[in-house]
């Protein structure tokens, strides 16, 4: 535990760092109007997508049906073989009969047909093509069945709890079958990870590709949010009766990536209107606030036991940058941790506590602080010094 004079006196360090607060324009709407648009769709989220932060959340974890969003997982899957280096976009695939008869937004592949394993997941991806996704599930792991199995497994793995796969395309379930569930914090969690393969980004991002040597066109099922919401990248549209309107996008400006959930909705028109919205809100009312610069540090100390000097200053060992709204500036406190008495020697940059950033009862951040400078041991003429100076002012 910490002294009163030291606790007093990061006290008062704390409250001087909360000071500089970089001012905000007014924020476009307020958050107690983002939820404007909640009777169009079932379910919605926003997150930061550098932290993962969820900035606005409704009914997140309700059950729901993805339709065409299993594709992602699919997506997932496909990349990360072929990052393992089993599988490669350079592959020749040869299109089996199932794959051929399968039914809704297709690219129409014929039994036979052979094409490069990157166009199908172009297909998959940019054109939501239901007979692309069991294309490309066949070659990656051999079969439908041994596909969706690994589906679920790494959705367990991502902490998917909500979610069940019983299909790579999404469409409604045929006689005997089942529907894929998941909610929107799941998708969420299967989002980040698609974001940490940029490939993906590349192709939910083109607005248009050619296909079957450039005889077919590839529209994105997401143009028109593409062509018209700047920085949009993606992610993936979904849909069929009972599912409703869903999509999961992510949009990119000036550094700052948001993604956007909304499942559920009555129309296509009524889930990019909630989107559009969910996306300004991030944008119009958070930006990133960077702490412990150079420029404006603010320094601690922690007593030293016997060494030759009382006190060692102490400093962040790395620049905070947070996603906060104005609000939630003025609301962040930070919290030193660091030990009452530290015993001598003590080298320099040596850990010694931690600094906290505290948003409403949640730490954001932890980092750690460390020593400015060396405090040795203290040597036995300091001691006597300090003896003789004690005994001359009893004089």
């Amino acid at each position: 535990m910490l002294n009163s004079a030291i606790i007093s006196r990061l006290l008062i360090s704390s409250g001087a760092l909360l000071l500089f607060a970089l001012t905000v324009a007014n924020p476009v709407f307020s958050a107690e109007n983002v939820n404007r648009y909640r009777s169009h769709y079932k379910a919605a989220l926003l997150a930061d997508a550098e932290s993962g932060r969820i900035l606005h959340h409704d009914r997140m974890h309700q059950k729901l049906y993805p339709a065409s969003l299993v594709k992602m997982m699919v997506a997932l899957i496909a990349l990360e073989e072929i990052e393992s280096g089993r599988i490669s976009l350079q592959d020749s695939v040869k299109i089996s009969r199932w794959a051929s008869k399968i039914g809704g937004h297709q690219v129409y592949l014929k039994q036979g047909e052979i094409f490069q394993f990157s166009e199908l997941m172009k297909a998959t991806v940019i054109g939501s093509a239901n007979d692309a996704s069991v294309a490309v599930a066949e070659h990656v792991l051999g079969s439908v069945k041994v596909f969706i199995k690994r589906m679920n497994a790494r959705a367990s793995e991502l902490g998917m709890k909500k979610t069940r796969f019983y299909s790579v395309h999404g469409l409604p379930p045929g006689r005997a079958q089942q529907l894929d569930v998941s909610s929107a914090y799941d998708l969420y969690l299967l989002a980040l990870e698609l974001l940490k393969h940029p490939q993906y980004l590349r192709w939910s991002s083109t607005r248009l590709e050619t296909f079957r040597n450039g005889t077919f066109q590839l529209l994105n099922t997401n143009h028109r949010l593409i062509k018209s919401y700047k920085g949009m990248e993606g992610m993936k549209t979904g849909y069929h009766r009972r599912a409703g309107f869903n999509l999961v996008s992510s949009a990119k400006r000036g550094g700052q990536r948001y993604i956007s959930i909304v499942l559920g909705a009555k129309k296509s028109r009524l889930r990019s209107k909630a989107t559009r919205h969910l996306l300004d809100y991030g944008f119009d009312n958070f930006q990133k606030y960077d702490l412990n610069t150079n420029r404006n540090s603010v320094s601690y100390s922690a007593m030293v036991e016997g060494g030759e000097f009382e006190d060692v200053s102490l400093q962040a060992t790395e620049t905070v940058s947070l996603l906060l709204s104005s609000e939630e500036r003025k609301r962040l406190e930070i919290w030193p941790q660091i030990p009452a008495q530290t015993g001598a020697p003590v080298k320099a940059k040596q850990k010694l506590g931690t600094l906290e950033y505290w948003l409403d009862g949640k730490m954001l951040k932890q980092v750690a602080l460390q020593t400015e400078f060396a405090v040795p041991e203290q040597s036995i003429f300091s001691s006597l010094t300090g003896m003789i100076t004690n005994l001359s002012g009893t004089n």
